[in-house]
């Protein structure tokens, strides 16, 4: 086997390489956060306010996990109020299981979302909710076992 043999061999690993890469990226699925990216990316100021507002209560909205669901709870002064917005349960990997949530505390101040919606995995909690024509807003990552 002579230099010139070896250069072909280095050619052709590096060009089944190289068309490895290129059909890998081709088959690897890129989801946008939201398909109207850039007009949310304008409301972000309400998402910045409603951060603010929400640092203000007595306690943040607590997300954890039970055997059978989630347990939504909300601080004190959220459950004499009437309090309307939503739940977002977005995944990260794949926007197609992304799960969106009608916020309606019942009268202690808490919602359940059965487990049953989920599939294992890591999900960012998106918590929106009006109050007094005021902006909430509060993020929580969370694991479904």
């Amino acid at each position: 086997m002579n230099w010139g043999h070896k250069i072909i061999i280095v050619f052709v690993v590096f060009a089944a390489g190289i068309l490895t890469l290129v059909i890998k990226s081709m088959r690897t699925r890129i989801d946008m956060v939201t398909p109207d990216y850039y007009s949310e990316e304008l409301k972000y100021q309400q998402v910045i306010d409603g951060k603010e507002n929400a640092g203000r209560l007595s306690a943040p909205v607590s997300i954890s996990q039970e055997d059978t669901g989630v347990l939504i709870s909300f601080p004190p002064e959220l459950r004499s109020r009437p309090v309307t917005g939503k739940l977002t349960f977005y995944r990260p990997s794949d926007s197609g299981k992304d799960i969106l949530i009608p916020l309606q505390p019942d009268v202690q101040g808490q919602q359940f979302i059965d487990k049953g919606l989920f599939i294992r995995g890591q999900y960012k909690v998106k918590v929106a909710w009006t109050m007094n024509n005021l902006p909430y807003y509060q993020e929580q990552l969370i694991n479904i076992n």
